[in-house]
């Protein structure tokens, strides 16, 4: 660890050749400027009145050099790079060096440097003067302590803390004085001029072998940063203490590649994120779910690295995290090198009321000021707390807990998995209403063995089963009532057929009988019962004989049964005897009814063999037709005949039945108990859908009453918990912030009370008028002693983090960064080792680290701009090490054109957009303008300029409250867009004055011209990009793209897209197609092109050539863009879809092209340009949401802040009655296009 941290000292350590501040060889326009250009006088002049720490303005111009003068440019273009440098990272690094020591190193290494910086301010006239005057800046003039760390490693020297802070007395005396001083540190030097004279600049080949240590009265405004001095002392520091610690988490960074942080006390004591109440989570700011998961994380991790992509709300996370940590009695640092991004979060606190304890220092000199009067304010007047506000908070929190757990309630009831494995959205969603249900059965514990996945298999064998059922379960199916033929082979079949045959002859036969009696009351089952009796007197009618006849006539009057057999023979009549004319007719038919009985007698037995292959209670049918004389011989021959034709598929229907297992021959046993209900027709369909429904029915009925709280949505109940949610979020973020005033002071109070003298010093020491201490020697010496009750939030870069507080451990327990892509490791860890706990932020896709404000040398005929580090960001390596948390919701955005194109082509389509309420806005959100003969000669076109100045004057002109941006693709168009805008400002009154007005704003609303290296961090309501490329003098297009054509160069890219509110402008002197970038070896240029095409096709409204553009740069990422016309996400969104369509109502699906998307949106019926309405289904977007505060609250007021009206439609009233619900959305579409006709009506009679 110990090597790794001296390989990042020497990286800081910038003792190249390269370095400005050591080896000033040559000066260049945009980093210095010689004093005596003007005159040596005036040179002098201004070097003595700021050792007399003067407060006067020096002029330097005279009014002759104030017109267009090689001074005046030069001046200029040494203004805007150090205006930009201080606008970017709050440093103004500006310093007069004087007097200069030039020389040689112990290596041979010529130097030539300034001794002494004096803080100056360069200072510009109006926009249409070119006035330039230089004045005293705040602190005292400075050591230029890089120069002296390189005579420390080169040359071994040897200089104490206390010899440097001396320095600053001796820089504003005499020469002799300075020479003595340097004297004392075995640094002679020999004076060389008695006058001040230019800076000698040296050729490569001029550069002396050997010098001896020469002081020269130079005097030179510039550049000189100082700020890795501070930096390099800490890593001093960190060497040392590595020998006998483990530097906490600065050593668990710098484990090896492919290590974890080890577990540490920390995370032994906090391994799960605990349950946070409500009343514990102090979350001042709109949250997503994104967004909770981060701070809820924060509780409980060592360290976390936070992915936040462009526009999503990083600054609000981190201002939730500080508002959470105060809570937690915590001490915060903000880290950042970007000025904007730390001033967002200042003023994010400040609409918080808190910054009255937050110190955001961007400059050690010029905001100390400022800190000292407020630490001496917050000292000097009483601390006013109040009572009440704990409980208040405290009951507040306890009610929305309350409702929150309500409100998930309902959303876990919706949508968490039932046993079966759908959630009540998908039963609802699959579930006609009661009333459209034609049958069902009751399945009750045969649905208990269901799940989604076997009712599918149910379901396909019950309509297997219904196939056959719908030939062969009609009851006037003749063998609708047989046994199971599963087991039967031919053997059983030719028996059954043979047994058949010999009943239907029985039967026929019978059928004889009957025919010849003629008697309607005698049947076979009448003669069954008198058989014994026709069997005993059958011999005495066959023999005739009259002793015969007369016992049986003698039988006959003295039987009961005989006298009514012959009664019933003779219809009624007495019988008369056997001479009488009804005997014979009467023998026959007692021959015959015995012939009957015995035949039938016959087939009754005969009949039983049947109930092995019919149900028993129909052969018993069978028997009781024979008995009733009502011979069922056309069922036996129909019997026969199906036996004949469908015993196979009756064979193969009764075996797939038995293999049923049991749910569902038991489901099929209830279907066919339902068979007069439900019918034959479709029987298949009919079964499925009757089983299918009923299931459903039942599983519904189960979970609800698992999830009761799902039937609130289709009562009032719902909306007023809604409501009152609503209400009580808003209340509880404002009872929290009071709370956390409160608590602030009462701490601070607190420690007052407990440390009077200690606060009585600091009091003292920041109320100086005179001998005002340095904010380093205020901050070491009161860190510990009550400065951190009065400021306990600190936003800072890392070099001023090192500049102003001690290298201690723990010093704050939270430290987070922000922009972390752009910061280097070795920036990064001596902030981190003053952290207990550290929240890593920042996007690789944006800016890696860059050297675009290094104090090198850089000849700008010959290289880029600026050259990317090679350094890891601190992002890089905090994603290895930590857990990994990614923001997902765009909010800079106000349409989703500003934000589709880098969301597919950098981020997969991940990032959550709000669509467009106006899908074909008109002008469009991109605007494509043409640039006729724009000319790209030496790195710039003046033309495009020209055209990109135009431009402004008519935004400053129409739409004078928005603000606006420029970008370019290089510095050069920069300042050529820069000289034109102060030339047309002179020439241009109207221009003039529009321009001076807005650049009197406020810094994040004045107009700025910036190109793609700077430009992160930024955000504008228009972007003009100036595109620059045009054709050269011989009218050819060179494909040169400078910092987009290094590695990671689509990262700029993607920041420069990305930084419009509401509107971009793309500038541009080619076409798309101009541009060859096929032998691109990087994405950067292929990306540049794609996006110049995606522009020009919003601009024309070209819909379907933006999807192409989107798909093509998507599949680079690996990921498709559906854009199919229709998708649902359920049935029950394509049901809405249905019947909004039938009421005449155009509606669009899944609208948007990012992962979130509006589920329907109707279209206006009256502007068929914008969406009158999107129509929420409680499906798949509503479950995506994590919280009941994103689900029901934050969601819905973002898209109503971005046009939309949002309507809900539950699952649940779905299924119980569509047409109310459809009706509801109607008259809401109705009352809204009302409200715009009456709306167009006044603007109308208005004019």
């Amino acid at each position: 660890m110990k090597q790794e941290l001296v390989h990042m000292r020497d990286k800081l350590n910038n003792i190249s050749k390269r370095n400005r501040s050591i080896r000033l060889l040559k000066l260049y326009d945009k980093w210095s400027f010689d004093l005596t250009r003007s005159s040596s006088e005036i040179a002098e002049g201004i070097v003595e009145g700021l050792k007399r720490k003067s407060t006067k303005s020096f002029s330097l111009l005279t009014k002759e050099e104030e017109k267009d003068t090689a001074n005046t440019r030069k001046l200029t273009t040494l203004y805007r790079n150090i205006k930009g440098i201080e606008d970017e990272t709050g440093v103004h690094d500006f310093y007069l060096g004087t007097p200069f020591v030039s020389g040689t190193f112990s290596d041979g290494t010529f130097f030539q440097a300034p001794l002494f910086l004096y803080p100056v301010r360069l200072e510009k006239g109006s926009i249409n003067r070119q006035t330039f005057e230089l004045k005293k800046d705040e602190g005292e003039p400075i050591l230029n302590r890089t120069l002296f760390l390189a005579f420390k490693k080169i040359d071994q020297l040897r200089f104490s803390e206390e010899w440097m802070d001396e320095a600053q007395e001796v820089a504003s005396k005499g020469d002799a004085e300075i020479q003595a001083f340097l004297e004392r540190f075995q640094l002679a030097v020999t004076q060389v001029s008695a006058r001040y004279v230019p800076l000698k600049e040296y050729k490569t080949d001029e550069i002396p072998l050997k010098s001896q240590l020469e002081l020269t009265k130079n005097a030179i405004i510039g550049h000189f940063p100082q700020g890795s001095s501070s930096l390099v002392r800490d890593y001093d520091q960190l060497i040392d203490l590595s020998e006998t610690s483990n530097l906490s988490l600065v050593g668990d960074l710098l484990n090896p590649e492919n290590a974890t942080i080890m577990e540490s006390d920390w995370d032994a004591q906090k391994t799960e994120p605990e349950d946070i109440r409500e009343f514990n989570r102090l979350y001042l700011l709109n949250t997503d779910g994104s967004q909770e998961e981060i701070l809820k994380e924060a509780r409980y991790k060592k360290g976390l690295a936070v992915h936040g992509p462009p526009g999503t709300g990083k600054s609000q996370v981190i201002v939730n995290l500080i508002t959470d940590a105060l809570h937690q009695k915590k001490r915060i640092l903000v880290v950042c090198q970007k000025r904007a991004a730390l001033d967002v979060v200042y003023q994010r606190l400040h609409s918080l009321d808190l910054t009255g304890y937050t110190a955001l220092v961007h400059d050690e000199n010029q905001d100390r000021k400022a800190l000292y009067g407020k630490i001496n304010d917050t000292l000097s007047y009483s601390l006013n707390y109040e009572q009440g506000w704990t409980q208040n908070l405290r009951t507040t929190s306890q009610k929305l807990e309350q409702q929150e757990m309500e409100l998930n309630n309902i959303a876990v009831g919706l949508h968490s998995k039932n046993e079966n494995g759908l959630s009540l959205y998908d039963l609802y969603s699959r579930t006609k209403s009661t009333g459209d249900i034609e049958a069902f059965i009751v399945v009750d514990s045969a649905a208990n063995e269901l799940n989604a996945e076997n009712l599918e298999d149910v379901l396909a064998t019950v309509y297997t089963y219904a196939e056959w059922y719908e030939r062969f379960g009609k009851d006037s199916y003749p063998l609708k009532d047989r046994l199971s033929f599963a087991k039967f082979g031919m053997k059983e079949k030719t028996d059954f057929t043979q047994k058949m045959a010999q009943l239907i002859i029985q039967i026929k036969k019978a059928e004889e009988c009957l025919n010849l009696l003629d008697a309607d009351d005698i049947t076979p089952g009448y003669t069954w019962g008198i058989q014994q009796d026709l069997l005993k007197i059958q011999p005495d009618i066959s023999d005739g004989e009259p002793r015969t006849m007369q016992g049986l006539r003698l039988w006959y009057w003295t039987s009961f049964t005989g006298k009514k057999i012959i009664e019933d023979l003779n219809k009624g009549a007495k019988f008369s005897g056997v001479k009488s004319q009804e005997w014979p007719k009467i023998k026959k038919s007692l021959l015959l009814m015995n012939d009957l009985a015995q035949i039938t007698s016959e087939i009754n037995k005969e009949m039983e063999v049947l109930k092995y292959f019919l149900e028993p209670s129909k052969v018993e049918k069978y028997k009781e037709l024979v008995s009733d004389g009502s011979l069922p011989v056309k069922e036996m021959e129909l019997i026969q005949e199906y036996l004949h034709t469908d015993f196979e598929d009756l064979q193969h229907m009764d075996q797939f039945g038995q293999e049923c297992n049991p749910t569902e021959q038991k489901l099929i046993k209830l279907l066919i108990e339902k068979k007069n209900q439900i019918g034959f027709d479709n029987l298949s369909e009919k079964w499925t859908e009757t089983l299918r429904q009923s299931v459903y029915l039942y599983w519904i009925d189960k979970a609800e009453r698992k999830h009761p709280a799902v039937k609130k949505v289709s009562n009032s109940e719902y909306n007023r918990l809604r409501s009152n949610f609503e209400e009580l979020v808003e209340k509880k973020k404002e009872l929290a912030r009071q709370y956390l005033i409160n608590e602030l002071k009462l701490s601070l109070q607190g420690a007052q009370d407990s440390s009077r003298d200690v606060f009585k010093d600091l009091k003292h020491q920041t109320g100086k008028k005179r001998q005002v201490w340095p904010l380093r020697k205020l901050v070491n010496q009161y860190a510990d002693k009550g400065l951190m009750d009065v400021a306990p939030v600190w936003l800072a870069s890392p070099e001023i983090v090192s500049s102003i507080f001690p290298l201690t451990e723990n010093l704050f327990d939270l430290v987070i960064f922000d922009e972390a892509s752009q910061c280097t490791v070795e920036n990064g860890l001596p902030s981190i080792y003053r952290a207990k706990q550290v929240i890593v932020a920042g996007d690789e896709m944006q800016l890696p680290p860059s050297n675009m404000f290094m104090s090198t040398i850089e000849n700008d005929e010959d290289e880029e701009d600026f050259l990317s580090n090679d350094s890891p960001s601190l992002l890089n390596l905090a994603k290895r090490r930590f857990d990994e948390k990614t923001l997902q919701w765009h909010y800079r955005s106000k349409y989703e054109e500003l934000i589709n194109y880098s969301n597919h082509a950098f981020y997969n389509g991940a990032i959550q957009i709000s669509p467009n309420v106006q899908p074909y806005k008109e002008p469009p959100a991109i605007q494509w303008i043409k640039v006729e003969n724009g000319r790209w000669i030496d790195r710039a076109n003046e033309v495009e300029a020209i055209k990109v100045v135009e431009v402004l004057k008519e935004l400053l002109i129409a739409k004078q409250e928005k603000s606006v941006g420029i970008i370019t693709f290089n510095s050069t168009q920069q300042t050529k867009i820069l000289d034109m805008i102060e030339k047309v400002a002179i020439e241009d009154m109207e221009f003039g004055s529009l321009y001076g007005e807005v650049m009197s704003r406020g810094l994040d609303e004045r107009v700025f011209v910036k190109n793609i290296e700077n430009v992160q961090g930024d955000e504008r309501d228009i972007i003009l990009f100036s595109v620059g490329y045009g054709q050269n003098e011989e009218g050819r297009v060179y494909n040169r793209f400078g910092s987009l054509n290094q590695e990671g160069g689509e990262n700029r890219l993607n920041v420069a897209v990305t930084r419009a509110k509401e509107e971009t402008i793309v500038v541009s002197s080619i076409e798309p197609e101009e541009l060859e970038v096929a032998n691109s070896k990087s994405n950067g240029p292929r990306l540049f092109k794609d996006y110049l095409k995606y522009a020009r096709a919003v601009s024309n409204g070209q819909i379907e050539r933006v999807q192409e553009v989107i798909q093509d740069v998507n599949e680079l990422g690996n990921t498709s863009v559906s854009t199919s016309a229709l998708q649902f996400d359920s049935p029950f969104e394509e049901q809405v879809y249905e019947q909004l369509r039938n009421l005449g109502y155009e509606v669009q699906t899944q609208v948007g092209m990012s992962g979130y998307r509006i589920d329907l949106a109707v279209i206006h019926p009256n502007d068929p340009s914008q969406y009158i309405v999107g129509i929420e289904c409680d499906g798949a977007m509503y479950h995506s949401s994590k919280n009941a505060k994103e689900r029901d609250i934050y969601r819905q007021k973002f898209l109503e802040s971005r046009g939309w009206t949002i309507e809900r439609i539950w699952s649940r009233n779905w299924w119980k009655n569509q047409s109310v619900e459809i009706e509801r959305i109607d008259q809401v579409i109705k009352a809204l296009v009302k409200k715009d006709e009456v709306k167009e009506g006044m603007a109308g009679s208005l004019k």
